[in-house]
């Protein structure tokens, strides 16, 4: 993790606003538990799960959800906490060295609905609808990340992207919009 500490930039600051948009699955202005279960049902629901087929992302979702309000110590994040929250903890290095790399290793999880090891445009669409960003933009998104155009995300690919998000304050990288358009 070579990157600088957080300044809180304005267009880091749009990235944090568009994940808590994506996050906050019921549009109530808080992230919670709820919002973790719903996007994981809509997302099973654009794969035609089962209830079976979902469990195993429930489980994953739901442990991403006690990573997060563990810190806040809250059953409910507003937005202008979670920008708090992100950049504080992000700044740590002990959080940077070994707190982060599983954080990835969950998202690619998440995404990587059948387990073989790589996320799919399926999937990837299947997380973006779950995050109530359209399906069809996921295809821009999945073209950045996938860099040797083999029709599928690697965990290596995933992992740049999803570091220079949440870590780069680049206003013109490519990794922006990681998790769809960015809101104002």
């Amino acid at each position: 993790m070579d990157y600088p500490p957080l300044t809180g930039s304005e267009i880091w600051k749009r990235k944090i606003r568009t994940a808590f948009k994506g996050l906050d699955a019921n549009d109530d202005g808080y992230i919670t538990e709820e919002d973790f279960i719903i996007a994981a049902q809509r997302a099973a629901q654009y794969l035609g799960l089962t209830d079976e087929e979902t469990e195993p992302m429930l489980n994953i979702r739901r442990e991403v959800w006690k990573g997060m309000s563990s810190n806040s110590q809250t059953t409910k994040i507003s937005e202008e906490e979670h920008i708090k929250i992100t950049m504080s903890i992000f700044n740590e290095s002990k959080f940077r060295l070994e707190t982060y790399p599983r954080i990835v290793l969950t998202g690619f999880d998440v995404m990587d609905i059948d387990g073989d090891g790589r996320i799919s445009k399926r999937e990837f669409a299947a997380f973006f609808y779950g995050m109530n960003v359209p399906a069809e933009y996921s295809k821009d998104v999945f073209d950045v990340l996938d860099e040797n155009k083999d029709g599928f995300i690697s965990f290596e690919e995933y992992a740049q992207g999803h570091v220079e998000f949440w870590f780069g304050e680049d206003p013109n990288s490519k990794y922006n919009e990681f998790l769809g358009p960015l809101v104002q």
